[in-house]
């Protein structure tokens, strides 16, 4: 009797264990299921993303240490902040609600996207699909803002992340618990006003509350741009809080230069050049401060004939072009074995190399094909038509440009590996045929205020011609955007941005029904709110109201351009 207990037992005992051993194995299949559906299905996207950060989004004609190894941590001021010296940019990325990222050309932008989604990504991979192994924070994916002009957002994500099986859903989340960020990059890229437009109410809607009733969404967007006109700010504003991206700092500039350079020393050679060649100023754009870097590294520190950062910029150039010149030789070869017309084309060609990509650098800025720019160029211009003696002049042209590393391919034909350093190229004409009326109207316009931008650095003229300007709403709108954009280093002087300042404060204080009209008073206003941005020009502002030098209605201006600020500021946090 005790023995067939004993069996019972055992039996219920082994039973029960062999149960335990089934449950637990069928959780961990289940488990293993559901760790590789989210995993096995974003693995291709991550490791798309970290291999992508591995190198510098920019090569500048030849090996330029990873990208990782020389980032610097940035900083985001919020556009309307009252102190302070803001916050550090990564953490945009884990917040609640969407973000609109804003900085002046060559300031990071694209770089903190490529930097932080790879470093991401391979958080994601290290973890291995396990949930407790996993990072904390969202899962970033991104795309060109101008892949929005054509098609909505989920349409045009699932084009740039391909994938076998189900396309990628942001309307389902990216792993359990976990929302998607979508960074839309270069929002400022998309020139044309009517497709910009276009791309701005996707954003917008995109932003609009689902309702109290439905569950909140599995995604974030984080939109970057370079400065817009006020009315393309004021469709976002209800949806984006605004940040600026701040400038390098003198300890950014350092910390750059030690993780470049292999000793103290050579990197201490390095920023007292940078002092000699007075760019201390410009080296606070990251883009100003990797080419000054390369420039030193490369062996020309002592080729710029002169100070400054225009000096820098034509070398730095010079020696791209001479790093493309074997295209253009071939191309050149390959005229000369077609005669009889192809050997006076190849000479007349073979001195035209800077033109060429001129007028390449032109058409891109607006939007252009750069290779038909420079194959009708080069048909109006030649002795005769490269085309009637070279079938495939088009394709040697587009080699020359790629040659060059200003410009990449993609599936469109040719863009910007660049866009400051193109439009630098782009502004050749306006600095050699300086007409100030004309750049005045440029830096008014939109789409070719950056072009305008780099043409007074070009020209080397002092920004003190536009005092004479200041009583005119155009002329202190211009100098507002001149200070805002930081490309000519005597728009720093502090005098200057006090005219400046005060100038915008006279115009946006008429309000809509004075005498510069509403659109000129808004754009004053928001050109007063993106410099105060900055702890300097906030600085100037406090000055200006209290300074019993300056007139009555200006001082009151400023004291109510900080009210409005303020208002402005509690509102946008109380909407958030």
């Amino acid at each position: 009797m005790d023995l067939d207990v004993s069996d019972k037992v055992a039996s219920v005992v082994s039973g029960t264990l062999a149960l335990a051993t089934a449950i637990v194995a069928i959780r961990h299949r289940a488990r293993d299921r559901g760790r590789r559906g989210w995993w096995t299905s974003l693995r291709p996207v991550w490791r798309t993303e970290a291999d992508a950060g591995i190198v510098h989004p920019h090569r500048f004609g030849g090996y330029v240490k990873p990208l990782s190894e020389v980032y610097v941590p940035r900083r985001a001021v919020p556009r309307l902040a009252t102190a302070g010296d803001g916050v550090d940019v990564a953490q945009l990325l884990s917040g609640a609600g969407n973000v609109l990222l804003i900085g002046e050309p060559g300031s990071g932008k694209t770089a903190f996207i490529r930097y932080e989604s790879a470093r991401s990504a391979r958080r994601w991979l290290a973890g291995r699909g396990r949930r407790r192994r996993s990072p904390t924070g969202p899962v970033l994916v991104s795309l060109p803002a101008a892949a929005l002009v054509r098609q909505p957002l989920p349409a045009a994500l699932a084009e740039a992340y391909p994938r076998d099986g189900d396309p990628l859903d942001i309307e389902q989340a990216p792993v359990p618990g976990r929302q998607w960020l979508v960074c839309v990059d270069a929002l400022d890229a998309v020139a044309d006003p009517d497709e910009r437009a276009t791309v701005l109410n996707r954003l917008a809607d995109l932003a609009r509350s689902p309702g109290p009733i439905a569950a909140p969404r599995p995604w974030r967007l984080l939109v970057t741009t370079r400065h817009l006109a006020e009315d393309e700010l004021a469709v976002l504003s209800a949806g984006y809080p605004a940040y600026h991206l701040a400038h390098f700092t003198d300890a950014d500039v350092a910390r750059l230069a030690a993780r470049w350079f292999p000793d103290d020393g050579t990197a201490r050679s390095f920023l007292d050049w940078t002092h000699a060649q007075r760019i201390t100023d410009p080296v606070h754009n990251p883009l100003t401060a990797t080419i000054a870097v390369l420039v030193w590294e490369g062996g020309q520190a002592g080729a710029t004939p002169q100070p400054g950062p225009a000096a820098l910029l034509d070398e730095f150039l010079r020696a791209l072009l001479r790093g493309g010149r074997d295209s253009l030789d071939a191309a050149c070869d390959a005229l000369r074995r077609q005669p009889p017309g192809g050997g006076t084309i190849a000479d007349w060609l073979s001195t035209r190399h800077a033109d060429l990509v001129e007028v390449a650098a032109t058409a891109a800025v607006a939007s252009g094909d750069p290779v038909a720019a420079v194959v009708d160029w080069s048909a109006a211009h030649a002795p005769a038509p490269p085309t009637e003696v070279l079938p495939d002049w088009p394709a040697q042209v587009r080699q020359v440009l790629l040659a060059t590393d200003l410009f990449r391919a993609d599936r469109h034909g040719l863009a910007s590996v660049w866009p400051g350093l193109v439009e630098y190229l782009a502004a050749g004409p306006l600095a050699r045929d300086w007409r100030p009326d004309e750049w005045v109207t440029l830096m008014n316009t939109s789409s070719a205020r950056f072009v305008a931008l780099q043409a007074i650095s070009r020209a080397a003229v002092a920004p003190a011609f536009l005092r004479a300007r200041l009583a005119e709403p155009d002329g202190a709108i211009a100098a507002g955007h001149l200070l805002a954009g930081r490309s000519t280093a005597g728009a720093g002087v502090p005098s200057f941005r006090a005219d400046v300042l005060a100038a915008l404060l006279t115009h946006w204080s008429g309000g809509p029904d004075g005498p510069v009209g509403r659109d000129a008073a808004r754009e004053c206003f928001s050109l007063l709110t993106t410099l105060a941005a900055d702890r300097a020009d906030r600085d100037l502002l406090h000055g200006i109201a209290t300074d019993p030098r300056q007139p009555g209605g200006v001082r009151r201006a400023a004291a109510l351009f900080f009210a409005v600020r303020t208002r402005n500021a509690h509102r946008t946090r109380n909407q958030g």
